[in-house]
């Protein structure tokens, strides 16, 4: 078996943390005490680890991120999740049936690391 488990560079990893635990995931993991002065964390939740590195303003310019896809089981949970995080973030791309085959949403995480969650339509 494989997982995957992206690492997302911040800037400001108090800021990340508390992006992330207001969507429902947890802190698993830091480099150091306390969590939101780390260079390195993890949080989980909804089935996901996502690892955080800090970077500096002038590392992340040079950086690349890749753009995030994640499938969910069903429209249902799709749904539920759009709802619940539209009351908490900037859904930047809306909910919508695509083209290909989709139904997704959008969003991006304060550093700008671009994020879909969709399921097959």
């Amino acid at each position: 078996m494989l997982a995957l488990r992206p690492v997302l560079p911040v800037t400001d990893m108090a800021r990340s943390i508390a992006f992330w635990k207001g969507l429902g995931f947890k802190l698993a993991f830091c480099d150091s005490e306390p969590p939101e002065q780390a260079d390195y964390a993890g949080v989980r939740g909804h089935g996901l680890e996502l690892h955080l590195q800090t970077f500096t303003p002038g590392q992340l310019s040079v950086t690349q991120v890749m753009n995030i896809r994640i499938e969910t089981s069903s429209r249902e949970e799709l749904e539920r999740l759009h709802a619940a995080w539209a009351r908490q973030i900037d859904i930047s791309a809306p909910l919508e049936e695509k083209p290909w085959g989709t139904v997704e949403f959008g969003f991006r995480d304060p550093d700008g690391a671009p994020f879909q969650i969709y399921c097959d339509s």
